[in-house]
């Protein structure tokens, strides 16, 4: 019989995962008290993998547990975490595979035992087991940290949720589902950078309980702001656990939640679109999908439009509309984006006037009190684009409108849009505005980005109109899925 404890660690996997130990399985389970943690490892998810039988009755022998605990930990529902620990010289990141519902606890490290068992208890309360867990170590440690991580994993698998996929965790749970902060988390924090994850830090968190509410709720509220100058997200976004949980679990700094513009030029338009359409995606991907952001935009309804177009039109939003005579905000709530999507004919607000004059299309938004019509005559004639020209306005109260009307008015705006490009097929469309940024914004969300066309921006200092943005510009950011980093 050969003595496997003389092979390499390395050596011993490969040769379990190209099945070249099959025949001497039972031989190589009998020495368990002689293999490496990581050999356990490898070996028990070889065994549940593996299309063979193996007589449980021997496994329980071989590791001195009852035959049915042996049974489940060859059958019985597994997840798999991880964590970092860290020693004087080294630190790495560590798995386990915890089983589900064993009749005992069964660890391959027994002194970790005891710090699997109040963990069980916490489970057991909760209704997540209805038994115990065995835990298999892939190597040596010291300590308890990985409480919060195999708690969390077993947690969130009940509830057929999914952990944040660029997350480590590090911590102690009580039985009663407390949360306790352990050592060298700054030595934990920079093991995990170097697989490029974050160290969670959920200790302003007084429970388990807490942190599942964050981290399994269908929906994550998240402030975004684009401005000209500094805004404080305080000023429309009420919700600061909401600020804790980004900066302590996700490492999310809320500082970049704000997107600084100043006054746009040039090449400013397109990095101001890179930085938000990058800020949503990192946002939406590291909330795994749950993301309704809250926004601010303070600067041009053409940018809000663009913006509007990059969120889309597949997660929730909260636009806010700041109605300067009150000096407040008010929030427009967009859950579902089949509100303003959907065609309508029913016009209740939004009177259209189409002129012909070209092969291209221009659509003018006149909801503010400045009548731009001219100037977009004008500004199309000097620059030699030939185009029916789409005047959407309303009868009443322009520059005044009431923002509860606001989704309403972006469906049927949307929908005149529609209606005029299905009667021709035009090269180009032309965009102008003239209204709230709130309602740019549902405009751009509503109408999508597959078309050709150019979005333009009002110049005072000019007086005439300039080209700021390219659709097929937001289209290859949308498709090219542009993240940036967002670490504090």
């Amino acid at each position: 019989m050969w003595n496997f404890s003389l092979f390499k660690e390395e050596d011993l996997i490969e040769f379990l995962h190209r099945g070249d130990l099959e025949e001497v399985l039972v031989d190589l389970i009998r020495q368990w008290d002689y293999l490496s943690p990581g050999v356990h490892f490898a070996l028990v998810k070889h065994l549940r993998l593996s299309e063979r039988y193996f007589d449980e009755e021997k496994l329980a022998k071989a590791l001195g547990i009852k035959k049915a605990s042996a049974k489940a930990l060859l059958e019985n529902p597994y997840v798999e975490f991880e964590f970092p620990a860290v020693s004087e010289r080294d630190g790495k990141l560590i798995r386990g595979l915890a089983i589900k519902d064993t009749p005992e606890v069964f660890c391959n490290l027994p002194e970790k035992k005891r710090y699997i068992t109040p963990v069980v208890e916490y489970l057991r309360s909760k209704g997540f087991v209805s038994g115990s867990v065995s835990v298999i170590f892939d190597s040596e440690f010291v300590g308890n940290s990985f409480q919060l991580s195999l708690t969390l994993a077993l947690c969130m698998d009940a509830e057929k949720k999914r952990l944040p996929p660029n997350l480590c965790w590090s911590g102690g749970v009580r039985k009663d589902g407390r949360i306790v902060k352990v050592d060298s988390l700054d030595k934990k924090s920079e093991v995990c950078e170097r697989f490029n994850m974050h160290l969670a830090m959920p200790f302003h968190l007084p429970k388990v309980d807490d942190l599942l509410n964050w981290l399994s709720a269908n929906i994550v509220e998240v402030p975004v702001a684009v401005s000209i100058d500094n805004l404080r997200l305080e000023e429309f976004f009420h919700k600061e656990e909401n600020l804790l949980n980004l900066k302590n679990i996700h490492r999310i700094d809320p500082s970049k939640l704000v997107i600084q513009t100043g006054q746009l030029s040039g090449m400013g338009w397109q990095e101001t679109a890179k930085r938000f359409f990058g800020l949503i995606s990192l946002l939406d991907y590291t909330l795994i999908g749950r993301l309704k952001a809250h926004i601010v935009v303070n600067g041009p309804a053409s940018l809000s439009f663009a913006l509007g177009i990059l969120y889309g039109h597949t997660r929730p939003s909260v636009f806010y509309h700041y109605h300067s005579s009150e000096r407040k905000y008010f929030p427009i709530d967009l859950q579902n984006t089949r509100e303003i999507k959907e065609h309508t004919r029913d016009y209740q607000f939004v009177k259209s006037e189409l002129k012909e004059g070209g092969e291209d299309l221009a659509v003018v938004l006149f909801f503010s009190h400045h009548n731009p019509t001219a100037d977009v005559e004008h500004f199309l004639e000097s620059k030699g684009i030939k185009a029916d020209l789409l005047l959407l306005t309303t009868e009443s109260s322009r520059g005044n409108l009431e923002p509860s009307n606001f989704k309403r008015i972006a469906q049927e705006i949307s929908s005149a849009v529609q209606e005029v490009k299905g009667k021709k097929a035009y090269k180009a469309i032309h965009f102008f505005f003239s209204c709230p940024v709130a309602l740019a914004y549902l405009f751009g969300v509503a109408f999508g980005h597959y078309d050709k066309g150019y979005i333009y921006n009002y110049s005072s200092k000019d007086r005439t109109y300039e080209r700021v943005l390219d659709l097929e510009f937001l289209r290859s950011l949308r498709e090219g899925g542009y993240i940036i980093n967002m670490g504090g």
